[in-house]
């Protein structure tokens, strides 16, 4: 669980169904969840002992977030992953291979000022697809939601083209809803996929040995 200090300034924004509407303005010192697969590791990269540039800003370090080729815009992209985690006390989990330390992608809730509601995003590695990681992954953020933060449903806009991350979305059990369009995310074949706590999911035990 993400701990929430007297030193922690919330700012009440508008709600969305079934999550927590606080902004959290963290201290720094404070010590983020990690989650754990049986080949991954899930860590925050707010997280003080998380070496951000050394993961994503280094020259070679493995590219899968949106304008990765251009290294300001690559600079303000992880700066707001690393900052909403202290927005929001969530955000984007850097997936990392444990069998070789490796960081092979991202995923988790999504809540930039202007989304409708948190969205569960993924983006892996090109090298890292096929492996069945964002399954593994999504199944594990989706556990951590729903048991340990108590959310009752998240969405992941896709465009209905992307065949893979709907393949992956029907996977770990979302349903399709209907046609989504934003400001900040305009499109026409946008569709929103429901994730929600299922019976099996309520019934099984403590996830306490998965949360480090």
């Amino acid at each position: 669980m993400i701990n929430r200090s007297s030193m922690h300034k919330q700012i009440t924004v508008a709600p969305a169904a079934g999550v927590e509407t606080d902004v959290v303005m963290s201290d720094t010192s404070n010590r983020f969840p990690s989650l754990m697969t049986p080949r991954l590791t899930l860590v925050s990269p707010a997280e003080a002992g998380f070496d951000a540039h050394d993961a994503f800003l280094r020259v070679g370090a493995p590219r899968f977030i949106d304008a990765a080729e251009d290294p300001d815009a690559l600079w303000w992209s992880i700066a707001t992953i690393i900052g909403h985690w202290h927005l929001r006390g969530y955000g984007l989990f850097a997936l990392i291979e444990r069998s070789t330390g490796r960081p092979v992608g991202m995923i988790g809730p999504w809540y930039p000022k202007g989304w409708p509601e948190p969205e569960l995003s993924w983006h892996l590695t090109e090298d890292a697809r096929g492996k069945g990681y964002a399954n593994e992954a999504a199944e594990v953020v989706l556990d951590w939601l729903f048991r340990e933060k108590k959310w009752n449903s998240i969405v992941s806009f896709i465009p209905e083209d992307n065949l893979a991350s709907i393949a992956l979305a029907q996977r770990i059990g979302a349903r399709p809803e209907k046609r989504v369009s934003f400001r900040l995310a305009p499109a026409e074949n946008m569709r929103a996929w429901r994730h929600r706590p299922n019976e099996q999911l309520l019934d099984q035990s403590s996830m306490s040995g998965r949360i480090q």
